[in-house]
């Protein structure tokens, strides 16, 4: 993501070369290059989805800073007033037609005296904001020769807004975080019944993903996950959820997609949810289920016959386990699901036989920890 964006503003850069430096503004004014107009205060951009098409809003100024013959060095403040924490995306540039005696500089700070820098990555144009508030952006000029311009210096500077605040995520639709890494952002969901939740995180470094409640207290695991584009799911009921995530990148897009799945299961063996063959049954394991909990399945063998039972999910904290029962064996053929895209499916064998007489045969579905959630599939065949 950090290439992307940093080939952007290299276009951007180039793009500076065409503002014009001849005295067409005020002298220690800043010039909206979009809409002419002067202005004493900048604002940026914010940017949302973080998509190729978003991170090209920005908003750019031509800075002309005023000279003075008894003077060296010259500088001009301009205030920001940005209401969130994050990261502002930036470049800055002293343009081509300055004197080539003179020397421009740039910097971000949180007093109008400028005396407290803000952390300013040159190289990735980044500025770490770390509260919400008015900072102060100084362009400076030393210029030594005896001939200083009549008609000021000139930068051209442009930001757009990476949001570092807490959230709430709209479904399906992703969203572009900016904070100091290792920092931990909640991004609120509410659903409005049960189903699997995805969480899609798109970084250039490892991140951490847990799932909490309504109280925001963990109901999943920590999960660490090292490849850029992440995907984790859970299962949930009808309620409000808060993601907590923390990130080796300072900036990183995220996404939430729920799915509502009927469990078919049943709450009893007395109420086992019949398979019938061929078809596809699904089930949720859900955060708040207990750990007692069992979903139920059977199915019904009219004669000895060979059986495969296809057992898919998606699980990213815990394990959902199968056991399978009847004719004279309990738990013998087991198996689980850990992962996302999981597939377990098995042939059922017994000792000797690759077939099972007939009979009712049962299928017990349970979660391993208290932080075990996940949407599953069964099918017998």
């Amino acid at each position: 993501m950090k290439k992307k964006i940093s080939l952007i503003f290299g276009i951007l850069l180039m793009a500076f070369l065409l503002i014009p430096n001849t005295k067409v503004f005020a002298e220690g004014t800043a010039q909206d290059y979009a809409t002419g107009e002067e202005v004493q205060k900048l604002s940026t951009f914010l940017v949302t989805t973080g998509d190729e098409k978003d991170l090209k809003n920005y908003v750019t100024y031509s800075i002309n800073v005023a000279s003075d013959a008894d003077s060296n060095n010259v500088e001009v403040i301009f205030p920001m007033t940005l209401n969130q924490k994050g990261i502002l995306n930036c470049a800055a540039a002293f343009l081509d037609g300055n004197p080539t005696t003179s020397y421009g500089d740039f910097g971000i700070y949180s007093d109008a005296a400028c005396t407290k820098p803000i952390d300013y990555n040159t190289y990735n144009y980044l500025a770490m904001i770390p509260q919400k508030g008015t900072y102060y952006f100084k362009f400076s000029v030393s210029d030594y020769s005896d001939e200083k311009p009549e008609d000021g210096y000139f930068f051209g500077f442009s930001s757009n807004f990476f949001s570092g605040a807490d959230r709430t995520l709209k479904n399906n639709t992703w969203s572009l975080t900016g904070i100091e890494a290792q920092k931990p952002t909640f991004y609120k969901i509410t659903v409005a019944k049960a189903g699997s939740l995805t969480i899609n995180l798109d970084s250039e470094y490892s991140s951490t993903i847990t799932l909490l409640n309504s109280s925001k207290k963990a109901i999943s695991d920590a999960t660490t996950y090292y490849t850029t584009d992440t995907k984790a799911v859970y299962a949930v009921g009808k309620g409000t959820y808060y993601v907590k995530v923390t990130s080796n990148s300072d900036h990183y897009r995220i996404k939430s997609t729920f799915k509502a799945i009927t469990d078919t299961s049943g709450t009893t063996k007395a109420k086992a949810k019949k398979l019938p063959a061929g078809k596809i049954s699904k089930g949720l394991v859900l955060a708040s289920d207990k750990t007692g909990k069992v979903d139920w399945y059977k199915f019904t063998l009219t004669k000895s016959q060979t059986v495969n039972i296809t057992f898919l999910g998606d699980v990213s904290s815990g394990e959902i386990t199968l056991e399978l029962y009847g004719n004279g064996f309990s738990g013998s053929v087991t198996d689980y699901i850990n992962t996302v895209n999981s597939d377990r499916s098995f042939s059922v064998y017994t000792m000797g036989s690759t077939k099972l007489s007939k009979g009712t045969y049962y299928i017990k579905i349970t979660k391993k920890t208290k932080n075990t959630s996940g949407a599953y599939s069964l099918q017998f065949n």
